[in-house]
């Protein structure tokens, strides 16, 4: 599967979670990802963020439908276990989408198998690039206000300020640049790498989502 085809799968998956109520289903997914994602060679670190990230908001959704929901506690503990598991399930995969495709490469697909304007698609990737660069321009802000004996913390408005006026320098200067290498709107423009769709790509989608139908129908919880 090329990056379209992974995404659109994530997102038929996730859909498909969000309108059924299978604790199966929903257990069978999560443990198929979890594979996918050693298959992809993950760090346990990572891979034990991840499981740190979507724990504590999985164990409150059981425990508030649990405690709060109603009808017997058969009924509450089935529903507990069905919004519990969509949280985690939806995390592992996002997981396994990002760890399987760069921003950069999803982009790139996208707006080639959907045709997307270019001006849209090269925005974002401008945006994702300047990120680390505000990671830096926050430090140089707060380096230049502590020589003036001034102290700014993250929750200052005026921090972020200055840095919304770097950003529209930084947004002037892409601008330019683009113009500068005969960007237009508009414009056919070549691609340096192609990202078509794949056939064997469509029918792993096609096999997932039968394989999803089946286990549902078959499932009793």
């Amino acid at each position: 599967m090329n990056a379209s085809q992974r995404l659109f799968l994530a997102l038929l998956i996730s859909i498909e979670i969000a309108v059924t109520k299978s604790v199966t289903l929903n257990l069978t997914l999560f443990g198929m990802f979890f594979i996918l994602l050693l298959c992809q060679r993950i760090k346990f670190k990572r891979l034990g963020f991840y499981i740190a990230v979507s724990i504590l908001p999985t164990l409150g959704t059981f425990w508030s439908f649990y405690l709060f929901g109603i009808g017997g506690a058969f009924e509450r503990m089935h529903t507990g276990m069905i919004m519990g598991s969509r949280i985690m399930l939806f995390v592992f995969v996002s997981a396994w989408l990002t760890n399987s495709v760069t921003p950069s490469v999803l982009l790139h697909s996208l707006q080639q198998n959907l045709k997307l304007s270019p001006t849209f698609i090269y925005g974002l990737l401008a945006a994702l690039n300047f990120v680390p660069r505000f990671k830096d321009a926050f430090k140089s802000i707060q380096a230049s206000a502590n020589m003036r004996g001034q102290s700014l913390s993250w929750y200052q408005p005026t921090i972020y300020f200055k840095a919304l006026i770097q950003a529209i320098n930084w947004s002037e200067t892409v601008a330019m640049a683009m113009t500068a290498h005969g960007f237009q709107e508009g414009a056919s423009r070549s691609s340096f790498k192609r990202y078509p769709y794949k056939k064997s790509g469509f029918a792993v989608i096609a096999a997932a989502l039968f394989a999803t139908v089946v286990l549902l129908n078959f499932s009793q919880y």
